[in-house]
């Protein structure tokens, strides 16, 4: 019987020292699955904080470290300190933050909270790569900003030069006029050729002009991103071409459209833009010509 009594004994000391351990394991299971989420979140508003203080870089040096850490503080309330870190030379910022996630179930071994960190740097390079440009090209120059730029002059004495209409997707004044209306919805890239586009096409350019500038009040210091009066236009080698002739795209460039006038005895439209920085969705190169179009790439 004592030998029984031992065993049995042994078996429930056997028994609670597996549910013990059994216990343990799955309370490190699951508050390393509470790490992991907070992890993930605070990773995620790090990035959001970085990418929107990189962009602000763009247009307001003033105001990048404020807005990091806005975006961190909308993300993630909970955090315990972050820093903001730019350099103006590189085009960069760095985000870092780091909260305290606290353990539920390994309170009970003792083991109170955790320590986590995300850090996240974003550069800011020029656009390579676009949809959505108009069939407007610019000479590659230093462009300054808000100064009122001719994106398209009248043709002088005749109508039959390039007055920087390009053809993009096709010719002739219905395409040229869907894609000043609406944008090319094909991809124009750094270092591609394309070609010019011959005539004035004054009518197209004037309904074209008037209606995306009907469509915003917006000023170009003070606009919102989704204006139609904001602009892409390829910035090209040269426009001292006879003809349709063949031109290279050096960059891009961003103009806010401030209307378009017709001369009444030629007929022969002038459009007319302010030069803007701009930031934007699009693969993005370190190596090619600054013309105020920007893509954001996270770097870390």
């Amino acid at each position: 019987m004592g030998l029984l009594k031992s065993k049995k004994g042994s078996s429930v000391i056997l028994l609670i020292l597996t549910i013990t351990i059994l216990l343990g394991i799955t309370a490190c299971v699951l508050d390393i699955g509470v790490v992991v989420l907070e992890k993930a979140k605070l990773s995620k508003a790090v990035d959001a904080a970085t990418l929107a203080a990189a962009q602000e870089l763009v247009t307001e040096k003033t105001n990048v470290q404020n807005l990091a850490y806005e975006y961190l503080y909308r993300n993630n309330q909970n955090y315990k300190n972050a820093s903001c870190t730019i350099d103006i030379d590189y085009r960069g910022v760095e985000v870092a933050a780091a909260k305290d996630v606290d353990y539920y179930f390994a309170n009970i071994f003792g083991i109170r909270k955790k320590n986590i960190e995300a850090v996240a740097k974003a550069r800011v390079e020029n656009i390579s790569s676009l949809s959505g440009v108009r069939p407007i090209a610019v000479v590659q120059q230093t462009f300054i900003y808000g100064k009122r730029y001719s994106l398209k002059e009248g043709g002088g004495g005749g109508t039959t030069g390039n007055y920087a209409p390009i053809g993009l997707g096709g010719n002739g004044a219905n395409v040229y006029k869907s894609n000043l209306l609406n944008g090319y919805s094909g991809t124009i890239n750094v270092g591609d050729i394309i070609l010019t586009e011959t005539g004035n096409i004054a009518g197209s350019t004037q309904t074209a002009i008037n209606y995306l500038t009907s469509q915003c009040s917006d000023t170009y210091y003070n606009y919102s991103l989704n204006c139609p009066r904001v602009i892409f236009l390829p910035v090209v080698n040269t426009l001292m071409v006879n003809g349709k002739k063949a031109i290279q795209v050096l960059g891009f460039a961003t103009f806010f459209l401030e209307g378009v006038t017709i001369d009444s005895s030629t007929g022969q439209a002038d459009v007319i833009g302010r030069f803007i920085t701009y930031c934007m969705d699009g693969e993005t190169s370190s190596t090619i010509s600054d013309f105020g179009t920007y893509g954001i790439k996270l770097v870390k």
